[in-house]
């Protein structure tokens, strides 16, 4: 089940659920990589977000996944890829197949 809608923007979202363990093995890693990775031009991609969704603070949207940001460990070189899992305490090609999977469920737009 997912839940396509459209804003008063002009733009179109997605939601779906997603599993509790998956949810948070990618939630860390989003966490991780916004404070331990440079972002591109100095931007905090969590204020970014929630500034495009119009939420005051970015705690607002603390328990949604960003496909973007997390879509940027696949282009991750591998031991930049193995040092973020180790940190979370998973593999990589864990991480993988969960940023995969979300990607196939979020491909439908």
């Amino acid at each position: 089940h997912a839940l396509i809608y459209g804003a008063l923007d002009g733009s179109i979202g997605f939601v779906a659920p997603v599993d509790e363990n998956v949810y948070l093995r990618l939630h860390f890693l989003k966490e991780r990589m916004c404070n331990g990775l440079p972002q591109p031009a100095g931007l905090n991609p969590r204020e970014f977000r929630a500034q495009k969704s119009g939420a005051a603070s970015s705690r607002e949207l603390k328990s949604v996944l960003d496909t973007v940001a997390l879509r940027r460990y696949v282009s991750l070189d591998y031991a930049a890829q193995n040092r973020l899992a180790q940190q979370i305490g998973t593999t990589p090609l864990q991480l993988l197949r969960n940023v995969r999977e979300l990607e196939l469920v979020t491909d439908v737009l």
